[in-house]
């Protein structure tokens, strides 16, 4: 898809990933709404790139519906929904409370579920003629090699990945491509504490700025790539390739 002159709308936009790829896209001709649950934040991104801010707790279905609707009605449609919104939690896994379960699933991966319904609402709402469309959604690389240090986060990226893998074919009748950004360890505040461990081990981060690009590649990556899981390390962007498990199931994998 071509992003000059299209509309976008980054979930976590204030900060990190999202600031950095708002950034990007205005670059490319893009007009940017900045979503995000801290308002301010949105706001001066928002201010900064000539977008429209937006707050929203992204783990509620009624929130990212309507940011999807101001940004519909403030530039006219969306074309690229870039779900990057993220947390991370640290809790002993034998001691965490329900509820910081629900949270970071909410905010993993229910947001990018309703965002990508979202998305596919406004795709088929359009009256205007135009063609094409891309969801792309921020998961990690623990969503494809498990983190065990963190197996609540590990678990919604594998859902974000999985999530992404089967709307890339559900979606071509749409006209909307579907593809997983996979970050490895990358220089943002969900970082908190452990910096000091990762200047201790050597790791090297990869940039907001890097993710950004992955954004760009996806978003105009050929259509028949969709579904691709684009892995970001320090020293560039690799399409993941996955096997497929042999048997009768595969019949039924077959989009109508």
């Amino acid at each position: 898809m071509e992003l000059n002159g299209r509309v976008a709308l980054v979930t976590g936009g204030g900060s990190g990933m999202g600031r950095g790829t708002a950034r990007r896209l205005v670059d490319e001709g893009m007009q940017v709404c900045v979503v995000d649950i801290n308002g301010d934040a949105a706001k001066e991104v928002a201010d900064e790139i000539g977008g429209l801010a937006f707050t929203a707790d992204v783990s509620e279905s009624a929130q990212i519906d309507a940011a999807f609707a101001a940004c519909i009605a403030e530039f006219g449609g969306v074309d690229l929904a870039y779900l990057n919104a993220g947390i991370g939690v640290g809790s002993d896994f034998g001691e965490f409370p329900d509820e910081e379960y629900i949270r970071i699933r909410g905010v993993n991966q229910d947001h990018v579920v309703y965002g990508s319904r979202a998305m596919v609402r406004a795709v088929r709402s359009r009256t205007d003629g135009r063609t094409g469309a891309a969801i792309v959604a921020t998961a990690s690389i623990a969503g494809i090699d498990p983190t065990p240090p963190s197996p609540l986060y590990t678990v919604t990226k594998f859902a974000v990945v999985g999530l992404m893998r089967a709307l890339g074919p559900l979606l071509v009748r749409d006209g909307i491509t579907a593809h997983a950004i996979c970050p490895s360890v990358t220089d943002t505040a969900i970082l908190q504490n452990t910096r000091p461990l990762m200047e201790k081990l050597g790791i090297t981060l990869v940039t907001p700025e890097q993710i950004a690009d992955a954004v760009v590649t996806a978003a105009t990556a050929d259509p028949e790539l969709t579904g691709t899981c684009w892995v970001v390390h320090p020293w560039g962007v690799d399409q993941h390739e996955f096997t497929t498990v042999p048997g009768p199931h595969n019949a039924l994998n077959v989009v109508p």
